[in-house]
């Protein structure tokens, strides 16, 4: 039986910063490559619009474009990212093919989401929405908010992180202690994914090698190997639905959406190879 103490000494060892981004009326200041949801993008001149080809939820194959989901100055989140992660400036944006809504559950997915990082903000415009992106699947524009918190792992992620041996009571109780709700209603960048269905690490390394991940039957077989490189994924961000008025971005049933890098990728600044889970209720 383990002891609080050993808890809380590998709590402190997991503790990782996050920013939480936090959603308000749009304030236009005119700055183009201000942080912010939805609205048009800041791009380079020459950026071609990314598109996915599959079948919508009504079976319907076509290639369509990513909505623009957000936009991230680097400059202005660098003083809340306490672990200096992410690049000191620069834009970060978001993209997620909405029609077609995939999961992430397979190779195949590849493509509904991309990641765009560009160094010089002084070379980018404001950039309008392609015209065949369906009204629906264009994201209201809020400004956006951020502070920096403790993260600290979702039980059903512990594993991955260490072989402490505890049940999700004690372990529940001693991360709310550190003052930390473990929920998934929030926005952030960094930290510790809220999980809704169970944590993605395996997930993201089971698909970097070309398996599948949507059925029970294909988590049976998780190797040692692959549970040790899990470790090396980290969340970039995390976006939950929006309900406000009569505007709705309904990611599966009120779920979130998070994207997963590699450490050295993010280190090495490749967001390229960005992965996306869906998550829901």
């Amino acid at each position: 039986m383990f002891g609080f103490n050993k808890l809380d000494k590998v709590l402190r060892a997991l503790r990782r910063n996050e920013i939480t981004v936090t959603a308000k009326k749009s304030e236009d200041n005119g700055v183009i490559y201000r942080s912010k949801f939805g609205g048009m993008p800041a791009l380079p001149v020459d950026f071609e619009w990314p598109r996915f080809e599959s079948k919508n939820l009504e079976g319907e194959s076509a290639s369509r474009p990513l909505s623009f989901l957000c936009q991230i100055n680097l400059a202005e989140i660098h003083p809340y990212d306490r672990e200096n992660l992410l690049p000191e400036t620069g834009l970060l944006l978001f993209f997620y093919e909405q029609d077609s809504q995939r999961w992430g559950f397979g190779p195949e997915d590849e493509g509904c989401s991309r990641v765009y990082y560009f160094e010089n903000v002084d070379k980018l415009k404001l950039t309008d929405i392609p015209e065949d992106l369906n009204e629906e699947y264009r994201v209201k524009e809020y400004s956006l908010s951020f502070s920096a918190n403790d993260s600290y792992p979702s039980y059903e992620e512990l594993e991955i992180h260490s072989d402490i041996d505890c049940d999700w009571d004690d372990y529940d109780e001693a991360v709310m202690k550190k003052g930390y709700d473990i929920e998934y209603e929030r926005h952030k960048l960094l930290g510790y994914a809220d999980l809704i269905q169970g944590e993605m690490l395996t997930e993201c390394e089971r698909i970097s090698r070309g398996l599948y991940c949507g059925d029970a039957e294909s988590y049976r077989n998780t190797s040692q190997d692959i549970k040790k490189s899990a470790s090396e994924w980290i969340l970039l961000f995390q976006m939950m639905s929006i309900q406000d008025g009569d505007f709705e971005l309904m990611l599966g049933d009120c779920g979130n959406i998070y994207f997963y890098i590699r450490k050295e990728e993010l280190k090495q600044r490749n967001f390229n190879k960005v992965w996306l889970v869906l998550q829901c209720g």
